[in-house]
């Protein structure tokens, strides 16, 4: 185990000041003159109290640590970094302002499990756990975790708390994890497509560009277009020794992509605000024609790798030229390989299932990270705890969302005014779908299309027909935990 201290004096010269946007990806993102801060030119502050003041009170924050959440909560000085460093900032002004002194405690994993086992022995040792989503909400269920709603600081309702989440996540008048500008994985871990501009332009080909702002950034049009950029490099066979290809990603779980891209809905809420199953069977079958079709039926103009781990050959493929498009989170254009890629790349949504299809929608994987306060912490620790991650959240949205979404996405990575309008379309039509977040505890419902699209044929009925059963059975459980952790409560 290691710990972090955040140190608690404000360094002479520090403060950043940059470009901001709106508060989360549910909402349209309207840029700011340079020059103007974002508290400025958005009037928003939070509503804690000017005078409060927790005296040095020590609190202990559990993360994991994960080279995909470095910079998200837990740093240990100035590097150079922007991002790096505005978090720094952000957590020195916390401490000052509050009075508080925050502990990091960064596990390589298992810290949900060890937050959970604190809990339940009584033992309080973590003030609050900062961790991957879809291990987080199986503990809900426990009754590990307070209801936020219920806590004397936190207004979920700021433009600093993802509301995509909160209204996924809410049951009834309770909620019990959360997400927003504190957390950057909230837009690192949104799938994108990626496709090389000098690739399209040898091959005389509209610029993706177009097709999203016309509406016809559709599967069809994938398919239409990666059989065209394919060049075998004279073997005949399909390797990464020199083939181009004209789309390249995995059948694993950049598959999940497409239940959001392709407004596949799996749970939503009924009108007393709990959880009902409303999977489309029909609608998932016409996806997965399409995505097979994508796949397995473009004349080798596809490469597909099989594993999370492959993530970076994606990428690698991609940055070395031998792909006119890609797929993979948003965080992989952070990666040196993309900032020195010889050619010139854009990026847009995942493409939608058809053109009746109104909004490009955005997959946030699930593990972007939450943050939740074990029922351990009570009273005046209770107190600084909530008022801690309200100021968190607040101050990130002032001060590091703008160094990492302007500054660093539409400014840094998007080397074209195009890109940075796409990033705003991506980010905005971020969609978190309940059947997705709840995967452990619906028996990984959505885990199935990833099986039925790499195996090239269409038996989707049979495979969720089960599947839909047990998740029926699933959704009435977690209703009723749900349920007697809500009247517990009371």
């Amino acid at each position: 185990m290691k710990a972090k201290r955040f140190l608690s004096l404000l360094l002479a010269g520090l403060m950043l000041t940059a470009c901001g946007t709106t508060d989360d990806p549910s909402n349209e993102s309207t840029p700011q003159a340079d020059g103007v801060t974002a508290e400025e030119e958005t009037g928003v502050r939070d509503d804690l109290p000017d005078d409060l003041n927790f005296d040095d009170m020590e609190l202990s924050v559990a993360c994991n640590k994960r080279p995909e959440t470095l910079a998200e909560v837990a740093v240990s000085g100035i590097t150079g970094e922007p991002v790096n460093d505005a978090v720094f900032e952000r957590n020195m002004m916390v401490e000052k302002r509050l009075g508080v002194k925050i502990t990091s405690y960064e596990e390589d994993s298992g810290i949900v499990d060890k937050v959970a086992t604190s809990v339940k022995a009584g033992t309080a040792e973590y003030d609050a756990m900062a961790a991957e989503c879809y291990l987080s909400l199986p503990k809900t269920l426990e009754g590990v975790f307070a209801n936020l709603k219920s806590t004397p600081y936190l207004d979920l309702t700021q433009p600093w708390w993802s509301q995509g989440l909160n209204e996924t996540i809410s049951f009834q008048d309770s909620q019990y994890v959360a997400t927003g500008s504190m957390l950057l994985s909230m837009y690192r871990f949104g799938f994108v497509t990626v496709f090389n501009k000098q690739i399209f332009q040898d091959a005389n080909q509209t610029m993706l560009y177009e097709y999203v702002e016309n509406g016809t950034w559709t599967l069809d049009k994938q398919i239409e277009l990666v059989p065209l950029f394919h060049r075998d490099n004279g073997n005949g066979e399909q390797d990464t020794a020199g083939d181009v290809y004209g789309f390249v990603s995995t059948d694993y779980t950049n598959i999940d992509a497409y239940w959001s891209a392709c407004q596949i809905p799996i749970v939503g809420k009924n009108e007393d605000n709990e959880y009902e199953m409303v999977f489309d069977t029909e609608r998932i079958v016409s996806v997965v024609d399409k995505l097979i079709h994508l796949y397995h039926k473009t004349d080798n103009g596809m490469y597909s790798f099989h594993l999370d781990s492959d993530w970076p050959s994606i990428r690698q493929l991609f940055a070395d030229g031998y792909a006119a498009m890609a797929s993979f989170r948003l965080l992989e254009l952070e990666n040196e390989s993309m900032r020195n890629m010889e050619d010139e790349f854009g990026v847009v949504p995942i493409p939608k299932f058809d053109v009746a299809q109104k909004e490009y929608k955005t997959l946030l994987h699930d593990q972007f990270t939450i943050v939740a306060i074990p029922t351990t912490v009570r009273d005046k620790r209770l107190d600084a705890v909530s008022a801690t991650l309200e100021a968190l959240s607040s101050t990130g949205y002032r001060v590091v969302k703008p160094v990492y979404y302007e500054d660093t996405l539409r400014t840094k990575i998007a080397k074209d005014p195009q890109t940075a309008e796409m990033m705003d379309i991506i980010v905005d039509g971020i969609y978190i779908d309940a059947g997705i977040i709840y995967v452990a505890s619906l028996e990984y419902f959505h885990h199935e299309l990833r099986a039925v699209v790499s195996g090239g044929q269409n038996n989707a009925i049979s495979k969720f027909k089960t599947k839909s059963v047990i998740a029926e059975k699933k959704i009435k459980q977690i209703n009723i935990r749900l349920s007697k952790l809500t009247k517990s409560a009371e």
